[in-house]
C-alpha cells in the first residue's frame, strides 16, 4: 500500500505528506480503504472511441453491493456477468488522476440502503469530481 502511495505521488508530482493526509481524510469519510468497482464488457466499445466517453468511477463497499446495484439498474443481462475488481483508495485516486475520461469518483457509503434506493440514481455516497480530488491531494 505504501508503495502505491509513493508511486502515485511520483507520477502526479504530489507532496507525499499532503497525499497521505488526503487519504486519511478520505478513509474517515468513506468508512474504509477498499472498494469494489464493476464493469460490463461492451461489444465494440473500443471501436466507438471509448476513451472519449465521459465516465464516473462508482465504487462500492462490498462486492454484493456492486452486483446488486448492477442488477437493480439492469446494467447487465444474463449471460453477461459484471466483473468486479477490488481497489484501494490509492488505486481509485490513481485511476481518476491518470484517466481524463473519468470525471468523478463516487464512493458509495451504506450498502444496506441500496435495496430501497430508486433505480437510475446514484446511491448515497461521497461524490468527488476530478477537480475536488486535485485540490484534496494538492495537485495541479
Amino acid at each position: 500500500m505504501e508503495d502505491d502511495v509513493h508511486t502515485l505521488a511520483a507520477e502526479q508530482g504530489l507532496d507525499l505528506e499532503t497525499l497521505r493526509a488526503a487519504l486519511t481524510a478520505l478513509r474517515m469519510h468513506a468508512g474504509g480503504d477498499a472498494f469494489y468497482v464493476f464493469w460490463t464488457p461492451r461489444a465494440g466499445a473500443a471501436s466507438e472511441g471509448m476513451n472519449k466517453r465521459v465516465r464516473l468511477l462508482l465504487a462500492f463497499p462490498s462486492p454484493d453491493a456492486a452486483l446488486g446495484f448492477a442488477q437493480r439498474n439492469r446494467l447487465t443481462q444474463p449471460p453477461a456477468v459484471p466483473r468486479l475488481r477490488r481497489l484501494s483508495l490509492v488505486q481509485l485516486l490513481r485511476a481518476v488522476l491518470r484517466e481524463p475520461a473519468i470525471t468523478a469518483l463516487h464512493l458509495v457509503f451504506d450498502a444496506d440502503d441500496l435495496q430501497t434506493y430508486p433505480p437510475g440514481h446514484l446511491p448515497p455516497g461521497l461524490h468527488l469530481t476530478r477537480e475536488d480530488l486535485l485540490r484534496l491531494v494538492g495537485g495541479r
